[in-house]
């Protein structure tokens, strides 16, 4: 698998060379901070400050070539790496060519194709934080996706296979797995009007170890926006998640926003989660409240300010899922915004 990457990273930078010296090459650029307020009850007594995110993203595109380079300057350990991925600092570094028609090839390290809210970027979310999904999800990962657009009456589709997926929260892989185990998604895309849904499914071989057990995930969501209204729905379940025998955990929300002015949004998200190991379930809800404020600025600075309350309820001091608050909390994110 890391032959085949390798090969796919170099054909993809090197055949297009004689073309885009032939053509005019387009630089955009976009960098953000999301500096934070937070107090979560019985953990912090005071609000804490904090820069969660700091991102630089460059974009070159020449013809049908298209090049990205995303690094995360707020994460830890920056040179460090997992298994099979780039070293931390680097989120996003791949290249992509449009074929003539309706398809497209990607080659680097992306997001893998399954979540509809986990691949949204950071700067368009809707409430402050990813949700309790975000741990079932495959995360990025290096590998080669293709993808069909609007293939037949509204219809799309992305195929990818990868690297062992070791950023994923429910994985747990060791150097000596690359190149022997793989992760695979396959998604399938609707949109129509105002509607849009997908469909996803995804795989990780032997997933905490070599001859682990497989991580299986699935996933379904929907959306409708007409304006001032945006609903959303989502349901995704992982299975055997870090290798855990009879390890299920099923997490869905129902998302929705009005806008009460262009620039002020008005937010609420309801999450469900239940965890079960063998005969054992644990259940944990978590509910976002909260009001996005967009501040008028120029055409390459926006600045976002969301407010949101989360009520956790449930079994919170037990419950065995992957990811979600325990307890109450405040959160306040100032997103400061600048690109070409």
């Amino acid at each position: 698998m890391n032959r085949l990457i390798l090969f796919g990273l170099l054909f993809s930078v090197l055949v297009p060379l004689p073309v885009c010296a032939q053509q005019d090459l387009n630089l955009q650029w976009r960098g953000f901070a999301q500096l934070t307020a937070e107090r979560i009850n019985g953990v912090d007594n005071t609000l804490g400050f904090d820069a969660e995110r700091l991102r630089a993203r460059f974009q070159l595109d020449s013809g049908q070539l298209t090049a990205v380079t995303q690094l995360d300057l707020a994460v830890d350990n920056l040179g460090d790496s997992q298994p099979g991925t780039l070293a931390n600092v680097i989120l996003d570094l791949y290249a992509s060519y449009q074929f003539k028609g309706k398809h497209s090839v990607r080659i680097g390290q992306f997001k893998t194709p399954l979540g509809m809210d986990f691949n949204l970027p950071a700067h368009s979310l809707d409430i402050t934080k990813r949700g309790m999904d975000a741990g079932l999800m495959l995360n990025r990962a290096i590998g080669i996706m293709l993808t069909g657009q609007q293939i037949v009456a509204g219809l799309s589709y992305d195929i990818g296979f990868f690297n062992p997926p070791s950023r994923s929260g429910a994985t747990q892989y060791l150097d000596s797995q690359v190149g022997q185990d793989v992760g695979q998604v396959a998604r399938i895309r609707y949109d129509r009007s105002q509607w849009h849904a997908e469909v996803a499914h995804g795989i990780a071989e032997n997933a905490a170890g070599p001859g682990s057990m497989e991580y299986a995930v699935t996933n379904l969501a929907l959306r409708f926006s007409r304006a001032p209204w945006t609903i959303r729905a989502e349901w995704t379940q992982g299975r055997d998640a870090l290798s855990v025998a009879d390890r299920k955990e099923t997490v869905y929300y129902l998302h929705g926003a009005y806008k009460l002015t262009p620039t002020m949004e008005l937010v609420a998200r309801h999450y469900e989660g239940h965890s079960r190991i063998g005969p054992a379930p644990t259940d944990l809800d978590n509910t976002f409240i909260g009001l996005t404020k967009h501040f008028a600025g120029q055409s390459r600075l926006r600045t976002r300010l969301q407010v949101n309350y989360v009520f956790a309820r449930g079994d919170r001091d037990t419950y065995t899922g992957l990811r979600g608050f325990r307890e109450d909390a405040l959160l306040v994110q100032l997103l400061l915004d600048a690109g070409s």
